[in-house]
């Protein structure tokens, strides 16, 4: 999104409006969503394209167009451009102007991770098990992909990679080129270099002392998670642990809780998706609540049920059984507000006893 608008910009200083893509790049843009500004901005960034300033004009139908910026590809005359985007493996037959759009790229790159950079450490790699090692690799790799919707994927970090997690990282990314920093340095040492340039820090932690804000989101710089998945075993106070073992009260970092009405039930816990929450509030100015309201699974939703009906509801003891008793007002907001199907609703309402008024 943000470099795609940074490439609109240096498209319109070079006087140029529409651009032809040929079939590779357009099928690569298809691919990888549906801003293509933002898309052939990361390709320009990898070297996968070329940007030729051709002799003749192709012509062809308009597939996107955003910030007065059009991109052609295909048969007829809907609109036609002396710019061809081409892939990498074809050479220029014009003026190949790429280099000079790619650098001015690559530094707003480093602009906008001053701007925002989140740091997974792994420190806990090795007590995963295999099923969570693959897990949490796979968050990674969504995690690039949503930074790259927004911003760059060298707006990651990770830290403390061991061999066997690199070696797990590069086997699922073969065939994908990236820009992550990988550091197999501890988390303490590698905030040490750069807490001096990268502004204000936070750990985001489910049991952190402090509710996130889009204040916070708007005012921080730096977000650092736990590279933990506990799909098979339990690790509620990882985040903490990996805290209190680098000392980072000692950089005064807080730790805030993504929360939803004050409650952290319900709230998605993948990296990727925790990423995505921070991103569009920070950049689209979205509530927060809404943001963790649009991100949740299914499995989030049941457990958001769970909660506040257990919450609000009124309960009636007989004997060891507990019936909930709830209002029409109640399940009408829930439905609304977090929709699932009414087979698991049924089920939720059946083993929790509930009995609904009105």
């Amino acid at each position: 999104m943000l470099l795609g608008k940074r490439l609109a910009e240096l498209l319109r200083d070079e006087n140029i409006f529409s651009m032809y893509v040929d079939k590779p790049t357009l099928w690569r843009l298809r691919k990888s969503g549906t801003n293509y500004l933002q898309w052939l901005s990361i390709l320009i960034t990898e070297d996968r394209v070329r940007i030729c300033v051709e002799d003749r004009e192709h012509c062809g139908r308009i597939v996107f167009e955003s910030d007065n910026i059009r991109i052609l590809h295909g048969g007829g005359y809907e609109a036609c451009s002396n710019i061809y985007v081409r892939w990498s493996s074809r050479p220029c037959e014009g003026v190949d102007i790429t280099g000079r759009i790619k650098s001015k790229l690559l530094k707003h790159v480093e602009e906008l991770r001053r701007h925002i950079l989140f740091v997974i450490d792994l420190s806990f790699w090795n007590e995963h098990t295999e099923t969570e090692k693959r897990e949490l690799v796979e968050q990674i790799v969504f995690t690039i992909k949503i930074l790259r919707q927004y911003v760059h994927d060298s707006c990651l970090v990770l830290t403390s990679c061991c061999d066997e997690f690199i070696q797990y990282f590069e086997k699922t990314t073969r065939d994908m080129r990236h820009s992550v920093t990988i550091v197999k340095n501890n988390l303490r040492d590698f905030l040490k270099k750069v807490i001096k340039f990268r502004g204000k820090i936070a750990v985001l932690d489910p049991e952190g002392e402090f509710i996130l804000s889009n204040v916070d989101v708007y005012s921080y710089n730096v977000f650092i998670l736990g590279g933990i998945v506990d799909k098979e075993r339990v690790d509620k106070y990882g985040t903490y642990r990996l805290y209190n073992m680098y000392r980072l009260w000692e950089f005064n970092i807080p730790r805030f809780r993504i929360s939803l009405n004050g409650s952290t039930i319900g709230v998605p816990d993948r990296l990727n998706k925790i990423v995505n929450i921070v991103l569009e509030a920070k950049f689209l100015g979205q509530p927060l609540d809404l943001v963790v309201i649009r991100h949740q699974s299914k499995r989030d939703r049941i457990y958001r049920w769970i909660y506040e009906i257990q919450r609000f509801s009124r309960k009636v003891r007989s004997g060891s059984k507990i019936t909930h008793v709830v209002s029409r007002e109640l399940m009408d907001r829930l439905r609304e507000r977090y929709p699932i199907d009414d087979k698991s609703i049924d089920r939720i309402l059946r083993s929790l006893n509930v009995v609904i008024e009105g």
